[in-house]
């Protein structure tokens, strides 16, 4: 998750500051959102079909952490759905490259995807914290 964040951040903050202005056309930027989605998927789903979570002794702070984590993570990604969806796109001018844009589109919804795995994941870990009387 946070090479995600990381890896997306510089977009972020140019469609915040200039909504309308599509960004140029990075390859290696695209191949390596795609590398991080890939490797996030991988690990999820192995994880979720072979490793089970471990049940930890019961520890409330903990539990609250990973929780707080996971729900947090997934702000990140909805701020940036929001910020493309409804302040980007409806800026974007007629000279707008669409293929750009459709593969853009697909990229969003693949990082989107990999972030909520990735939370419920975290989310996972806080509830084998989380006590065993409720």
């Amino acid at each position: 998750m946070i090479a995600f964040v990381w890896q997306a951040l510089p977009a972020f903050t140019q469609i915040v500051v200039d909504p309308g202005r599509q960004l140029p056309p990075e390859n290696r930027s695209d191949v390596m959102a795609g590398v991080v989605m890939f490797v996030m998927q991988i690990a999820y789903w192995y994880r979720l079909s072979c490793i089970s979570v471990p049940l930890f002794r019961e520890n409330p702070f903990l539990s609250h952490l990973f929780l707080f984590v996971g729900r947090l993570s997934f702000v990140f990604g909805s701020a940036l759905f929001s910020v493309v969806l409804f302040r980007h796109v409806p800026e974007l001018k007629g000279e707008a490259d669409v293929v750009l844009i459709v593969r853009r589109g697909l990229i969003l919804f693949a990082s989107l995807f990999a972030l909520f795995c990735a939370s419920l994941e975290v989310e996972r870990v806080g509830l084998a914290f989380a006590s065993r009387r409720s």
